[in-house]
């Protein structure tokens, strides 16, 4: 733990360095004037090298030339952990890095990449923000029909009447849940906030009322955690159904992106999601991540770096969370998402907050200017289950029509 990677130049090209294969290095930030482009592709560079509690150092010149830039607020937003000088020092040991001494005009600043793979059994907090007892039922019975065991359900009722509290006092003998009755409307947005805020569990499953989880799902999707090295984000292909249940075509959005089960670099992903501008990562329903991903984000957890990502909270989340890791899809359908004529989806003016929002996204994604690293049309893959340091793999992406490809050098 004590070989230390020292790095002066400023950086134009990914690291020449494995994922997780260094464990601690030293970035001299001073006395250059570097864009906030660079800073963030450097970070997220950082992260992808670093070693599971890996230690990095940002020396910073006191002489003020590095502009505007925001380093510890762009480190957590990739994932990296803001350290202070005493948190090192406790933590001393033979183990611990000694990192060269700053100059008398210069600072530094720690970082420390988390430990992203899963042992045991944590807690999921599978989480309803219900407002129409129409398909209600059926979407609560699949929650409590879920093996994995250790799982709290939480129903937070929007509704102006007594159906969704029956029904969940009902099938609340079955498995043990709580419901949580809003004493006034929250709305969407709101009743998202206040299912996560409720949460206790390592990780967050969202169901929608109206959408159906297979029994396995909850299983399915924790165990990839388990499997993979620095993931922040499962989830799977998912089935359109009608109002009997019945399956229907897929849409762009909803086909498959990958022909297996396959570890997938987030930043590819979230690219191809944010410049397609469809979600192709999955509704609410479909996905499983950690709560301390989206906790940072408060008072708004359904932001983008401080961007509202209006009708498109789905969107908004994934994007948040793949700047910090990995993921897996998993091809078999784990989950149905319900498409009938009460959605507020369907309505034209809430359609256009939607378009509206998943511009506001680009905008950001743009701005950290992370389009400029990927090609829009490719994701970076991996076969999963996967061995350590199998190497990734150019994979087109397909859904929808694409604007043509930007010609420019990828992450990896």
């Amino acid at each position: 733990m004590n070989e230390i990677l020292l790095l002066t130049d400023a950086l134009t090209l990914p690291l020449p360095f494995g994922d997780r294969a260094i464990p601690a290095l030293v970035y001299d930030y001073s006395r250059k004037l570097t864009t906030l482009e660079d800073v963030f592709f450097l970070l997220c560079e950082v992260r992808r090298v670093l070693q599971p509690d890996g230690i990095a150092r940002f020396v910073i010149s006191n002489t003020g030339e590095q502009g505007d830039v925001n380093i510890p607020h762009l480190a957590k937003v990739v994932g990296l952990k803001l350290l202070s000088d005493s948190t090192l020092e406790d933590e001393k040991d033979s183990d611990t890095p000694t990192f060269p001494i700053p100059q008398p005009d210069e600072t530094y600043i720690d970082f420390r990449k988390p430990e992203r793979r899963v042992f045991g059994c944590p807690l999921v907090s599978l989480l309803i923000p219900a407002y129409s007892p129409r398909f209600f039922e059926k979407s609560l019975e699949s929650a409590i029909a879920q093996t994995y065991e250790n799982m709290e359900i939480i129903v937070c009722d929007d509704s102006s009447g007594l159906e969704i509290e029956e029904i969940t006092r009902r099938l609340g003998r079955i498995r043990p849940l709580r419901y949580e009755r809003n004493p006034t409307r929250l709305k969407g947005r709101g009743n998202y906030k206040k299912c996560f805020e409720l949460a206790t569990g390592e990780f967050i499953k969202y169901l929608n009322d109206d959408d159906i989880l297979v029994p396995d799902c909850v299983e399915r999707l924790l165990d990839a955690f388990r499997q993979a090295p620095d993931i922040v984000l499962a989830t799977s292909y998912r089935e359109r159904i009608d109002e009997a249940g019945n399956r229907l075509p897929d849409q762009p959005a909803t086909r498959p992106i990958v022909d297996h089960d396959m570890y997938i670099n987030g930043l590819s992903l979230a690219n191809v999601m944010l410049m397609a501008g469809l979600n192709v990562v999955g509704e609410p329903s479909t996905t499983l991540f950690r709560r301390t991903d989206l906790l940072d984000s408060k008072p708004d957890y359904f932001g983008f770096d401080g961007v509202v990502g209006s009708g498109v909270i789905d969107m908004s989340m994934w994007s948040t969370v793949l700047l910090r890791g990995d993921a897996v899809y998993l091809c078999d359908g784990l989950s149905r998402f319900r498409i009938h004529p009460g959605q507020l989806q369907r309505d034209p003016e809430i359609r256009q907050v939607t378009v509206q929002g998943i511009r506001n996204l680009q905008g950001v994604w743009l701005r950290l200017g992370l389009d400029r690293r990927f090609r829009r049309d490719i994701l970076s893959v991996r076969p999963f289950p996967c061995v350590e340091d199998t190497l990734w793999l150019s994979q087109p992406f397909l859904p929808g029509r694409l604007s043509p490809p930007i010609q420019r050098w990828r992450f990896y």
